[in-house]
C-alpha cells in the first residue's frame, strides 16, 4: 500500500542500534546514553525500527520446498539445491533485532513521566518482536543462546546454546506479555502496528509448529473470538484474486503486514520474482504443486472421476488458476506458450535461461492492471505476515490432533474452502469424494489445504514440511514438471524443425530436487558466529 510508512529509522544517532553486528560484540547501549532515552518518543522511535524485522517478500522461499523450483537459474539458493551452507542463514539479523529489544526493555524505565499507557503500548510491541525473533530462531537452528538483556563486554565470553525448550518456553512468555500490553486495535494514524490479535495469531503458529496443540487451538479460537477479522471475500463472489494485489490492503483478512513504503521499499515482485510474458521465471510451480489441488468437487485428482490429464486445468479448484500460470493464458496483452520450440521464445521452455523449467510460471500476485514494464518493478503490495486463513487453518489442524473429526476442525477448514467454492470436508456421507472418516483422513486434507491455500506465497510450505516430518520424503522424490512430446507434424511452424509439441501427454519433465538427510530438519549454526564464539557448537551432521 502506497502510504506513509510506520516503520522510522530513528536518525543516524541509532545507527548503532541497528546494525548486524554479532551477538556478542561490544556494548551497544552505551553509544548514545548521553542524548537519547529522554521523551517518549524516543522510544517508540526505536520500537517503529523493530517492524524491519518482519519477514520481506519471501516469495523465493517457496522454492526451498517442493511447491516450486527457481526459473532463474543464476539465482536458485542453496538451499533449494540441498546446499546447506553455514554462511546462509539470518542468525545475525535475528541477534540484531533481539539486542533492540533488549534495549528497550531495559532503558525505557529512565524516561522520565511517561505515561504508563504508552509504555505498555511499546512494551507489547517489543515483547512481541522479542518472541517472534527468538522463534524464528529455534525453528531454524534448534538450540540458540537466549539473552534477554544487552550485553556487556564481559558477557561475551561463556555464551552458549540453551535447550530449544527453554527457549520455546520463553517464547511463549513474551507472547503472553505482548497480549497483555497490547491493544486490540490502533487509531488509523497507527496503522500497521502490532495488535493483541497479531500476538495471538502468532503465538498459535509458534505452538503449531511444536505440536503444542492446546495452546495453538486456545490462541487461534481467541483471535477468531475477537470478531475482528473475517476472509477476504468470505461470501465467495468471484474476487479471491484480488487478495493477493494491493487493492486488498487493509482487508479485515490481514492481520499483520510488512508495509510498502515507496520511498525505500521495492519488492520487485512482478520484474523479478515473475515477469512471464518476458519469459523470467523466478517462481516455477512444480507438477507436484499443480497434482495437489482437487477437482472440482472435492476429489484428489488421482481418485477424480472428471479430471482429465489432457485438459488438466478443467473442473479443478478455482485457486489453482489463481496460482498457477500456464500455456494459452493471456497475461498483460500477451499470450503464454510454454512449448520447448523457436515458435514459443521466450515463454517456452528452456527457451533462455531464465524461462520456465517447469511449464509453468508463478500467477499469484500478477495484477493484470499493473503495466509490468514499469511499476511491476516497484508494486505497492503491503508483505503480508499473518492473513486470517492461517488462523483457521490453525485451529482446524489443532482441533483435529486433539479432537479427532470434531465439528470444530470440520468448521474451521470448510470456511476457507467455501471461500472459493470448494465443497465442505464431511464425515455424514461416505459416497462424496469429501467424505473423511477417521482423524488421519481429515489431517491428511487439513495439510493439503495449507499446500493450496498458501501455495507461492514463501517459506510457509518449507516449515510446514518440517513440523510434520516429511520434509526428507517430499524433498528427496523427483521434482517434476508437465509433460510434454515432440512429434512430426507437415503443420509444424516453419522455425521448429518440423515439429509440434503435445502439452500434457509423454513424459515429465525431470528436474534436480534436493539432496535432505535428517539433519537437515535444523540448518547450521554459520561458521563466521563459531569462529568468533568458541562456546558456540554445531549441529550435528554438518
Amino acid at each position: 500500500m502506497k502510504k506513509n510508512y510506520l516503520y522510522i529509522l530513528a536518525s543516524t544517532v541509532l545507527l548503532g542500534f541497528t546494525s548486524c553486528v554479532d551477538l556478542d560484540r561490544y556494548p551497544l547501549e552505551e553509544l548514545s546514553d548521553g542524548s537519547f532515552w529522554k521523551t517518549a518518543n524516543d522510544a517508540e522511535m526505536i520500537v517503529s525500527d523493530l517492524y524491519g524485522g518482519l519477514p520481506y517478500w519471501d516469495v523465493d522461499d517457496d522454492i526451498n520446498s517442493d511447491n516450486a523450483v527457481h526459473g532463474i537459474k543464476w539465482a536458485a539458493g542453496n538451499v533449494s539445491k540441498g546446499i546447506y551452507d553455514p554462511q546462509d542463514m539470518s542468525w545475525s539479523g535475528n541477534y540484531a533485532n533481539i539486542r533492540q529489544a533488549n534495549l528497550i526493555l531495559s532503558k525505557i524505565d529512565e524516561i522520565p513521566n511517561y505515561d504508563q499507557a504508552e509504555k505498555n503500548k511499546v512494551l507489547g510491541q517489543t515483547y512481541f518482536f522479542r518472541a517472534f525473533q527468538y522463534f524464528d530462531l529455534i525453528r531454524t537452528f534448534g538450540d540458540v543462546p537466549y539473552i534477554e538483556k544487552p550485553l556487556e563486554l564481559s558477557d561475551q565470553e561463556g555464551i552458549t546454546r540453551a535447550p530449544r525448550a527453554e527457549v520455546y518456553a520463553k517464547v511463549m512468555e513474551d507472547f503472553d506479555k505482548a497480549i497483555e500490553l497490547l491493544p486490540t486495535e490502533w487509531p488509523d494514524s497507527e496503522d500497521g502496528r502490532v495488535t493483541k490479535g497479531a500476538a495471538m495469531a502468532m503465538k498459535a503458529r509458534a505452538a503449531l509448529y511444536y505440536g503444542d496443540w492446546q495452546i495453538a487451538a486456545d490462541n487461534s479460537k481467541k483471535v477468531m473470538d475477537l470478531g475482528l477479522y473475517e476472509l477476504y471475500d468470505k461470501d465467495n463472489t468471484g474476487k479471491y484474486e484480488e487478495l493477493f494485489w494491493e487493492k486488498a490492503d487493509g482487508c479485515k483478512e490481514f492481520i499483520l503486514v510488512k508495509q510498502f513504503k515507496e520511498a525505500e521499499n521495492s519488492w520487485y515482485l512482478i520484474g523479478w520474482e515473475a515477469f512471464p510474458t518476458k519469459g523470467w521465471g523466478g517462481i516455477n510451480p512444480t507438477q507436484s504443486l499443480v497434482d495437489a489441488f482437487e477437482d472440482i468437487e472435492g476429489a484428489p485428482i488421482s481418485k477424480s472421476k472428471i479430471y482429465d490429464e489432457k485438459n488438466p486445468f478443467a473442473n479443478r479448484d478455482p485457486r489453482l488458476e489463481v496460482d498457477v500460470l500456464h500455456d494459452g493464458e493471456v497475461l498483460y496483452g500477451e499470450t503464454i506458450k510454454v512449448a520447448p520450440l523457436k515458435s514459443c521464445y521466450p515463454t517456452g521452455i528452456a527457451q533462455h535461461g531464465d524461462a520456465t523449467a517447469t511449464g509453468y510460471y508463478l500467477q499469484k500476485w500478477l495484477d493484470p492492471s499493473i503495466d509490468p514494464s514499469s511499476a511491476g518493478w516497484d508494486m505497492g503490495k503491503d508483505a503480508v505476515v499473518i492473513r486470517y486463513a492461517e488462523v483457521l487453518l490453525t485451529y482446524a489442524e489443532a482441533m483435529n490432533e486433539l479432537h479427532g473429526l470434531s465439528s470444530e476442525a470440520f468448521d474451521a477448514v470448510n470456511q476457507v474452502r467455501k471461500r472459493v467454492g470448494m465443497p465442505i470436508l464431511q464425515n455424514s456421507d461416505a459416497s462424496k469424494p469429501t467424505y473423511c472418516g477417521t482423524q488421519d483422513e481429515l489431517r491428511q486434507r487439513i495439510r493439503n489445504e495449507w499446500r493450496v491455500e498458501f501455495a507461492l506465497e514463501g517459506g510457509k510450505r518449507q516449515w510446514d514440511i518440517r513440523r510434520w516430518g516429511i520434509a526428507k520424503e517430499v524433498l528427496n522424490a523427483p521434482f517434476l514438471g508437465l509433460k510434454y512430446k515432440l512429434v512430426e507434424s507437415p503443420d509444424a511452424d516453419p522455425n521448429d524443425g518440423g515439429q509440434i509439441c503435445i502439452l500434457y501427454e509423454g513424459e515429465n519433465i525431470e528436474l534436480s530436487g534436493s539432496k535432505y538427510q535428517d539433519h537437515n530438519y535444523i540448518y547450521p549454526v554459520p561458521q563466521a558466529e563459531i569462529n568468533l564464539n568458541p562456546g558456540l557448537t554445531q549441529n550435528p551432521g554438518y
